[in-house]
Formats: structure tokens, sequence, C-alpha cells
């Protein structure tokens, strides 16, 4: 007799990688790439994982959240807190890959300046100085159109 279609074996969200960690190698940082939707036991369990791995100050770690679908922002105050915590205690740790939603639940938990912290900006960004709008003196309105941003 064949099995209905409906009981099928069909993976369980659980059985999805929750986090791996991908090693250090030349100059580049070991990477902690972070997947589906993260509640308050799985945070805590990123927190023990970078505790375990990352001690020595030598050691750079970026936590990547390119494949996190969901954050649970009840859970991230504490989070921030632990990894800023560690960041000042043990190895230096960086946010990478985070969306603009995942930005935003960091801002609803309150923690948005943490984040911005932690969070790595690409060279091209850190390089840029400020827009200073009426920095140079004797420009009129039109010909100074150029010095806002677009």
């Amino acid at each position: 007799m064949i099995a209905p279609l409906h009981s099928a074996r069909r993976p369980a969200a659980h059985e999805r990688p929750l986090l791996q960690w991908e090693a250090a190698s030349g100059l580049a940082s070991a990477t902690l790439r972070l997947y589906g939707s993260l509640g308050r036991r799985e945070l805590a369990l990123v927190v023990e994982t970078i505790a375990e791995r990352a001690r020595s100050p030598r050691d750079v770690v970026s936590i990547d959240f390119e494949n996190v679908a969901h954050l649970d922002f009840r859970a991230l105050p504490e989070f921030a807190q632990k990894i800023a915590r560690h960041r000042h205690r043990g190895a230096s740790l960086w946010l990478v890959g985070l969306s603009p939603y995942v930005r935003s639940l960091f801002d609803v938990a309150g923690q948005g300046s943490v984040v911005r912290q932690l969070a790595w900006q690409p060279e091209e960004r850190a390089r840029r100085e400020p827009i200073r709008p009426f920095a140079r003196s004797g420009v009129d309105g039109a010909a100074g159109a150029d010095r806002f941003p677009r």
C-alpha cells in the first residue's frame, strides 16, 4: 500500500542547522553563520558557542545574520548585552549581513546603539567623510547642489 502524500516525511524546521562555524583563513576572520528564525533559546546557544570558541582577545569573529529570517525581539536586549560584554572581555566580535528587517528588530528592542557599535562597516563607507553642506564659502545655492547626498 502506498502512503498518503500528506504523511510523507518532510524535513522538520528543527532539522535545519541553527549555526555553522566557518574557520578563519589567512587574514579573514572566523565566521559564525546563523540560519532561520531565532528565539531566546537559540540566541542563548549562539552566545554559549561564541563564549566557548572565541576566548582570546586576538580572535576576530564575524556573526553573519544573512540567512536569518526572524529574531524574537524580546530576547534581543539580553543577546546584545552579552555580545557587547563578550567583546570587551574576549574576542573581537562583528555583526555582518544584517538585513534592514533584522536591524529594525534590534531597534524595536532598544538595542540599535549596540548594533551600530558592533556592525561591520565596509571600507568605502568607513572612509567617507561626513557631508557638510555649508563648509565651502562663496558657493551659491545652485552650484553647491552637488554637495548633498542623493
